[in-house]
């Protein structure tokens, strides 16, 4: 007998225990979490409700027993067969202390400036999230699983999986969530740095074009950076979590155990974003926060469905659309322990486990669905202490192949089943870095062959299979042996090709590429060569005698980044033309490092941000261009990132700056008892850009402009 969660839910609270953070899953045959072999539950699921202003939790006020289904649906199949509890709420009707939903106090936090003459203060000289990493264990085994919780997933279990394998956390400063002053104030404008003729303002650029009506303009976070509150409601730990404890791990030293406490502060993150215009915010969810074990056969957290729901319904009560990305890195750390994550094939039906459960959760309040966020930079995260997790023989030359296949097969997966219950919505992955453009021309066969070896490993190791063949790039095949690169089975390339509806790009820079200075023969052939198994080299300067840069440069800490808007627009075309898709694409992360952001001594000058004023202005613009003269269908931006947080990492394994590089239009004050934010200069610029070029036709030049291009 296959016994259903909900129904075992509905027990518990009949029955009235007083011990419902996490309820036990149901019991599943051996055959039902093969995802080859199972047909199980094909029938379409119904639509939880049909828009966001609907009521549709039940909960329960003594045990706190939460669940995301409304309460007239009931599934055909016997294993998501929902059965709901007698004592239900209406929307908006929480139990006192809850910190999410419901009635809150309404303030600012304090983070609304009044005098009209201030006296600014230094800023702290060191960061409170900073830690004195001491640990040097435990650590994984490379001969078996260095945990066995022996089927004990209870409360206690966590506390002490927590304090064995990560240690003390630091405690959030708050754990209440104000609501925001509606509407909320924006700042006066900022004072213009230079003269007209040098700069122009972002209402006077580009004036007769205009975005698209549908289309998405916000920010982006990741829940490992922006949440906090690591240990706050039943979430359990993530690898994260657990290495930032071992020197050496992060630069600074710093933690995401508080972040940026976007878990209490997600009310003010929101209303500050609608404030500037945006209309959509992509966050990740954390998979421990739903299941903080991470496994098929552990329970479920119903405290952490429910944060995720009052963040998505607080969302479109903002106006604006929340597009959801499964996992951005935050691997459990029991599965990274248990059998190496990503370095087994037990990773795929847990990884699908966790996505159905989203998915039933929030069907038809979430329109788009990312599965895994830029995953040639995750499945290159092979660094100590995460390496001690892989089993024996698995090196760091083997582990990234091993890492793609089983998270190609994870994804093709998830999405077929997305497709089998009828999800509302579109899903795909992310893509980051870009194709390139040969550095000493176009008329340089080498230079061009160079381009295709970029853009293979790249781009295309994920993109090739799942938007074109369904099997990897020829050059990855012709250079690396089944030994290293795991081939796919006809079945398999089957189940992979197609399973995406839209291309993301987290497209930050596109660069200059070139052959290796040995040749490509040599490089290919030697292991040991630096630039093996990619074979190409990446450049940042003309080739001219001089020498130019040939772009801005951020902040001397990411150097891989730099402002090159003159490369966009030819980089989203290319992108559709070598993996074309009928939902368009998104710029899903971009964003700039001010140089010396961090270290400047007071607000004034770390919130005058000139270089990614600029940065952002000029992909903004190019968008507009790529989309209105070339025709591109540009979907949306989504600028990384909505507030202060750690580096978004290079190609290392950690976000290894911490907080000591910053990317957000917000500046976060990490010693504030609030977390305080302030708007910078580009956010600011970049709000006005938008305000001034909405709601256009979306084909061409707005009003009596003529050469309108279609789609």
């Amino acid at each position: 007998m296959i016994t259903s969660k909900f129904a075992l839910l509905s027990l518990v609270v009949w029955l009235g225990t007083t011990n419902a953070l996490h309820i036990p899953r149901q019991e599943q045959e051996s055959s039902s979490n093969n995802s080859e072999n199972s047909e199980g539950d094909q029938s379409p699921i119904a639509t939880p409700y049909a828009s966001p202003t609907d009521n549709y939790e039940t909960h329960d006020t003594a045990t706190h027993t939460y669940s995301p289904y409304p309460t007239d649906y009931h599934s055909d199949s016997d294993k998501h067969t929902y059965h709901p509890t007698e004592t239900q709420t209406k929307k908006g009707e929480y139990t006192k202390g809850s910190g999410h939903g419901g009635e809150c106090t309404t303030t600012d936090l304090g983070w609304i400036p009044t005098s009209g003459y201030p006296t600014p203060t230094p800023l702290a000289t060191t960061n409170a999230n900073a830690i004195t990493p001491t640990r040097t264990g435990p650590i994984g085994s490379h001969t078996g699983s260095a945990i066995d919780f022996k089927g004990d997933y209870s409360d206690w279990q966590l506390e002490e999986f927590w304090d064995d394998w990560v240690g003390p956390v630091q405690e959030p400063p708050l754990r209440d969530t104000p609501c925001p002053p509606q509407p909320y104030p924006l700042p006066e404008d900022p004072p213009h740095l230079f003269p007209d003729y040098l700069v122009s303002h972002p209402e006077d650029i580009l004036t007769k074009y205009k975005f698209p009506k549908d289309f998405l303009f916000g920010w982006a976070t990741a829940a490992q950076q922006w949440e906090g509150a690591v240990k706050d409601g039943g979430k359990g730990p993530t690898v994260w979590d657990w290495a930032s404890r071992f020197p050496g791990f992060i630069v600074d030293n710093t933690t995401s155990d508080v972040g940026d406490l976007g878990y209490y502060l997600y009310k003010q993150d929101l209303a500050r974003l609608a404030a500037l215009g945006g209309n959509v915010y992509s966050f990740s969810m954390f998979w421990t926060r739903i299941f903080p074990f991470g496994s098929a056969d552990s329970p479920v957290n119903h405290e952490g469905l429910k944060f995720y729901k009052d963040l998505i319904d607080y969302s479109w009560s903002q106006g604006i659309e929340p597009v959801v990305t499964l996992f951005h890195w935050d691997t459990p750390l029991a599965l990274q322990l248990e059998y190496g994550a990503f370095a087994s094939e037990r990773i795929i039906d847990d990884f699908v486990n966790y996505a159905e459960t989203v998915f039933r959760a929030y069907n038809g309040t979430v329109h788009k669905w990312v599965t895994f966020n830029e995953p040639v930079v995750f499945c290159s995260q092979g660094g100590y202490p995460i390496n001690s997790t892989f089993p024996e023989g698995l090196n760091s030359t083997v582990y990234p192949y091993t890492c793609s296949y089983h998270l190609t097969l994870a994804h093709a997966k998830t999405v077929r089943r997305f497709r089998e219950l009828n999800i509302q919505g579109e899903i795909a992955f992310k893509s980051d870095n870009f194709v390139g453009v040969p550095w000493r021309g176009y008329d340089n066969k080498e230079d061009l062959y160079a381009v295709e070896r970029h853009a293979a490993y790249q781009i295309g190791v994920f993109a090739e299979p799942i938007y074109v063949s369904g099997d990897w790039p020829e050059i990855l095949k012709n250079d690396l042996p089944p030994e290293i690169l795991p081939r796919f089975s006809d079945e398999q390339k089957e189940l992979i090709k197609g399973t995406a509806d839209f291309f993301a790009i987290d497209g930050y820079r596109v660069g200059y590429v070139t052959a290796p200075p040995n040749g490509f023969d040599a490089c290919i052939a030697n292991i040991s060569d630096p630039l093996w198994p990619v074979c190409n080299q990446v450049n940042f300067y003309e080739p001219t005698p001089y020498a130019w840069g040939f772009a801005d440069f951020a902040d001397k800490r990411v150097p891989w980044l730099q402002n090159t808007w003159q490369f966009l627009r030819q980089s989203l075309s290319d992108l559709l033309r070598r993996y074309p898709t009928d939902g368009g694409i998104y710029l899903s992360e971009f964003g700039f490092a001010e140089p010396g952001e961090n270290e400047q001594p007071y607000k004034y000058i770390a919130t005058t941000d000139t270089k990614r004023e600029l940065y952002f202005l000029s992909y903004l613009g190019e968008v507009l261009k790529a989309i209105v003269e070339d025709g591109t269908p540009v979907k949306g931006t989504f600028g990384w990132s909505l507030v202060d947080k750690l580096l978004r990492i290079s190609q290392s394994f950690e976000w290894n700056n911490g907080f000591s590089v910053r990317f957000g239009v917000q500046y976060v004050d990490f010693n504030s008892p609030t977390l305080e934010r302030t708007f910078k200069r580009s956010a600011i610029a970049m709000s006005k850009f938008w305000n001034s070029h909405r709601n256009g036709d979306g084909h061409g030049k707005d009003d009596k402009g003529d050469d309108k291009k279609k789609w």
